[in-house]
């Protein structure tokens, strides 16, 4: 498991919000609000939950990563109805995106200091 790889995707889902709302382009809620599409999506809820089920960590970063892209699905909603100023405000610091975005990061850094350790 790349965890870095996956940490890497779900920058570029913020990246990609951030262009939308510049280019006032129209973007895909539905599928930046499920957890389950993505690739680090399908192993928290397939071999993830296999393995690590009831493990803190885990646990963790199962909420945390459905809590992104639950923000990330409000963004893309914001941008959808032309709210370009409360869409704008949603990915500056201190927004719930953004404290999603922190949050995620850490339960990542967590989760693949656990498997490391597990694995060594």
């Amino acid at each position: 498991m790349d965890f870095q790889e996956h940490a890497h995707h779900h920058h570029h889902i913020r990246e990609a919000l951030a262009a939308a709302l510049n280019e006032r382009r129209p973007v895909d809620p539905a599928a930046l609000r499920s957890d389950r599409h993505c690739p680090l999506g399908c192993w928290i809820h397939g071999e993830g939950a296999r393995r690590w089920a009831g493990n803190h960590a885990f646990l963790g970063l199962l909420e945390s990563h459905r809590a992104f892209h639950q923000q990330a699905g409000l963004v893309a909603d914001q941008i959808n109805r032309g709210q370009w100023t409360e869409a704008r405000r949603s990915l500056r610091q201190g927004s719930p995106f953004v404290l999603a975005v922190a949050d995620f990061a850490a339960a990542l850094r967590r989760m693949r200091a656990t498997a490391g350790s597990v694995a060594a």
